[in-house]
């Protein structure tokens, strides 16, 4: 009978411990979300774990670097907050923003791994993530090719973000496959293998942490909203 109601409270506890930190997220999350604006860019980081997203590190992350692995666009109007981001599962979708942040990794103290980059000229912005509508339900670009048919992540922010001039906000540079050494990875050398494709190292293209590093944008972490 005791090991039965020792049982019992752990469960109890266990339940409680649980619910306390979803809810304690989910009030992170709404006060992060207030300071949150139109066009916003949330940029997803957190060290190298394997596996395709932390290929995509591995490659277009040198030293130093936060290890910035995906984007997506913020759009926030009176009533709600949601994003629009190419991932491999869904292809352009548009989703709740804590649904978002609640795939994200999380430190510690529960905070979800994601910077915020803020165009210092947000003249353009609403129109930028109009644009960025027009691309919902693209399928996702396994190969990061140059087209418009299916679409990767930061190449979503490349086609929408224009200026007044209709110049890319964010242009292409050379892709990147390799490692600190220069030499592609062998990750990317057996993922195109496999798709009877050569690996498109210096093609035009874009990536997530590339365009973390533009001096078109303030980079923030949540809490430093205003």
């Amino acid at each position: 009978m005791h090991t039965y109601l020792q049982k019992i409270m752990e469960i109890h506890n266990m339940t409680k411990l649980i619910l306390t930190s979803f809810l304690t997220l989910a009030m992170t999350s709404a006060s992060m979300a207030q300071g949150l604006k139109n066009g916003d860019l949330l940029f997803n980081y957190s060290e190298p774990k394997g596996g395709f997203g932390g290929a995509i590190v591995e490659a277009t992350n040198r030293k130093d670097d936060l290890g910035i692995s995906h984007v997506a666009i913020v759009i926030k109007n009176d009533t709600i907050i949601q994003v629009i981001e190419a991932t491999g599962k869904y292809g352009v979708r548009i989703c709740p923003l804590d649904s978002f942040l609640n795939k994200a990794e999380h430190s510690k103290d529960g905070k979800p791994l994601v910077l915020v980059g803020r165009l210092k000229d947000t003249s353009v912005v609403d129109e930028c993530v109009q644009r960025a509508k027009t691309y919902f339900g693209r399928p996702y670009d396994w190969i990061f090719s140059d087209t418009e048919e299916a679409i990767y992540c930061s190449e979503l922010v490349h086609l929408s973000y224009l200026d007044k001039e209709g110049k890319h906000i964010f242009p292409q540079q050379p892709m990147s496959f390799h490692g600190e050494d220069g030499t592609i990875l062998p990750y990317w050398t057996e993922y195109y293998k496999k798709r009877g494709l050569a690996v498109p190292e210096g093609a035009p293209g874009t990536n997530p942490a590339g365009i973390s590093k533009s001096d078109k944008i303030q980079l923030m972490k949540m809490d430093e909203l205003r």
